[in-house]
């Protein structure tokens, strides 16, 4: 009966692996290059979505967008007085802050009397209270779903 000896054990081990590492590698490349040719296609229509209409753009609650505003002008100390409404137009931020005072029921009417001018401070507390008051109410409508639903009271007969 053969027996192999160790050096043709190695060289066999070693050729093996080699192939088997090829085709793994040779594997993955090609994934990768079907990858790089579907991201052009991605990016045509990318192009394309983009000069439509923001249809697809995902709509966000006022709660998302009061908190990304908190989140991109954060306030640092000894700057809470100054005029935060330049900054917001020349960002183009500002619009989209009007249209949120102007969609939520929450007051600020006490911090911001116009969009012209307003300190980092009442931006903040505006943001603020508009974030909580859109968060009551998705929490108010959530409730009024998970209420389990009245039975019809049981008719009496006289």
């Amino acid at each position: 009966m053969y027996k192999p000896t160790p050096l043709l054990s190695y060289f066999w081990g070693l050729f093996s692996g080699l192939i088997v590492s090829a085709f793994l590698f040779n594997s993955l490349t090609q994934t990768e290059v079907e990858t790089e040719h579907t991201e052009p296609k991605a990016e045509q229509t990318d192009t394309t979505a983009s000069s439509t209409p923001a249809a697809d753009t995902p709509v966000l609650t006022l709660a998302a967008r009061a908190e990304l505003l908190l989140k991109y002008y954060t306030i640092r100390d000894g700057a809470e007085e100054t005029n935060l409404a330049p900054l917001l137009q020349k960002n183009g931020h500002l619009e989209i802050f009007r249209q949120m005072l102007q969609q939520s029921s929450a007051d600020v009417s006490d911090l911001i009397q116009s969009t012209q001018s307003f300190t980092a401070a009442q931006f903040y507390a505006s943001l603020v209270r508009i974030k909580q008051r859109d968060e009551e109410q998705q929490a108010k409508a959530q409730l009024e779903l998970l209420k389990p639903a009245q039975a019809p009271a049981p008719l009496q007969t006289q």
